[in-house]
C-alpha cells in the first residue's frame, strides 16, 4: 500500500507531471537509461566472463573484480535514477503492469546475486585462480537474471 501512494504521489508531482505530459523528456531519460545500461552491462558481463575463467586470465578474479566495482556502482546509480524518472512519467500505467513487477523482482534479485559475488571476490585478495565452483554457479544465476531483468523490460511496452 505505500508503494501505492508513493507511486500516485510521484506521479504527481511537478517532475512527474513533465515528464509525462512532454513529448521529448520521456526520450530523452530512456537515452540516458541505456547510456548508463551500457555500462553497467558491460561492467557485470566483463566480471561475470572473468568469474567463469573466460576472459581476464592474466588477472585474478579478486583484481578484476575490485577494479570493475566503482565501474558497476556508478552504472546502476545511473540506471537507478533515470529509471526513477522514466517510472515518474507514467506510475500508474507502471505500478500496475505485471513485465514492470517481473522485472524490478528480477533487477533486486539480480543485483543481490551480482554484488554478493562482486564484493566479496574484490576482498578477497589471495584469491589468484579462476574462482570457485560456487563463484562460477553465481556468475551463471547473475546473468540468467540480468538477461531476464532485459527481458521483462522489453516486454513492458507491450502488456
Amino acid at each position: 500500500m505505500l508503494l501505492l501512494q508513493l507511486s500516485r504521489w510521484l506521479g504527481h508531482t511537478h517532475l512527474g507531471v513533465y515528464i509525462r505530459d512532454s513529448s521529448y523528456a520521456f526520450p530523452a531519460i530512456e537515452i540516458v537509461h541505456l547510456l548508463f545500461l551500457a555500462i553497467f552491462g558491460g561492467a557485470i558481463l566483463l566480471v561475470d566472463l572473468r568469474f567463469l575463467n573466460l576472459g581476464f586470465k592474466t588477472q585474478s578474479t579478486s583484481e578484476v573484480a575490485r577494479e570493475l566495482l566503482p565501474v558497476t556502482v556508478v552504472g546502476v546509480i545511473g540506471m537507478f535514477l533515470s529509471g526513477l524518472l522514466m517510472y515518474a512519467g507514467g506510475t500508474m500505467r507502471y505500478y500496475h503492469n505485471p513485465a514492470f513487477q517481473a522485472k524490478m523482482a528480477f533487477f533486486i534479485l539480480a543485483l543481490l546475486v551480482h554484488f554478493t559475488l562482486q564484493v566479496g571476490a574484490a576482498r578477497n585478495i589471495a584469491n589468484e585462480g579462476g574462482g570457485g565452483r560456487l563463484l562460477k554457479i553465481g556468475a551463471v544465476a547473475s546473468l540468467l537474471l540480468w538477461v531476464s531483468v532485459g527481458f521483462a523490460g522489453r516486454v513492458i511496452g507491450y502488456v
